[in-house]
This record gives structure tokens, C-alpha cells and sequence, in this order.
């Protein structure tokens, strides 16, 4: 996955740097290129995305596909068992999407998450 993230930080930079018309054989670090385009790293973006998408799903009436699903894993997160037929096909990624939400939201668990979203319904990052 770190890998993927360096790709696209890189593909990102360069795309600032042909926007901005920074020479190749100049050298103009990533953060100097960063500050004259008054951007986020594409990793901050992505963080700040996933949190608001996470509070989005969280905020939705229940009933709502999306916001059950969600309140089903946090309850499994929180020691809950879920149906027996529950079972994640073979041969699928063990990394899912909420454990880097709570990486994004700096290892707080997601069920003290899910339950900021639903009483206050704000979200949990900032920009």
C-alpha cells in the first residue's frame, strides 16, 4: 500500500510541477513546489476524504444500506458477534477501509468515532 501512496504522491508532484512550470533540471523541492501551489500532500487529501466519508456513512438515517453495513463492522469491532454466514470470501484483502480511518483519525477506535459522528453530527477532521 506504501508503495501505491509514494506512486501517487509522485504522479501528484509532478502534475504541481507542470502546473506551476517548474524546469525538470531546476531543483525545486517537493515542499517549495507544495507552498507555491498552496496544496495539500495527495496523502492529507485522501486522509481528510476518507473521515468525511466516514462521517457522512455514520450521519445517514438508519435503514440506510451504507450506515447499516458500517454500524455492523463497528459492532464487531466492539466484540459483537456477527452472523455465522459472515464470512470474508477467500482470498480477499484483510485491509479494509476502517482500519485506515483509524489510522487517519490518529488510532482512535472506531466505535468512540462512530459513536462522535452519531451524537454530534460533526465531522471528526479538520481541514
Amino acid at each position: 500500500m506504501n508503495a501505491d501512496m509514494n506512486t501517487l504522491e509522485a504522479f501528484h508532484m509532478m502534475w504541481q510541477r507542470q502546473i506551476l512550470d517548474v524546469c525538470r533540471w531546476v531543483h525545486v523541492s517537493n515542499a517549495e513546489v507544495l507552498q507555491r501551489s498552496d496544496l495539500s500532500t495527495i496523502c492529507d487529501i485522501l486522509r481528510n476524504r476518507r473521515l468525511s466519508l466516514f462521517g457522512d456513512v455514520a450521519r445517514l438515517d438508519p435503514g440506510v444500506p451504507a450506515h447499516d453495513a458500517l454500524c455492523l463492522i463497528v459492532d464487531t469491532n466492539e466484540g459483537r458477534q456477527a452472523m455465522a454466514s459472515w464470512r470474508r470470501p477467500p482470498g480477499r484483502s484483510r485491509n479494509v477501509w476502517l482500519i485506515k480511518v483509524q489510522e487517519d483519525a490518529n488510532a482512535l477506535l472506531i466505535s468512540t468515532l462512530w459513536r462522535s459522528e452519531i451524537a454530534t453530527g460533526a465531522t471528526v477532521h479538520s481541514d
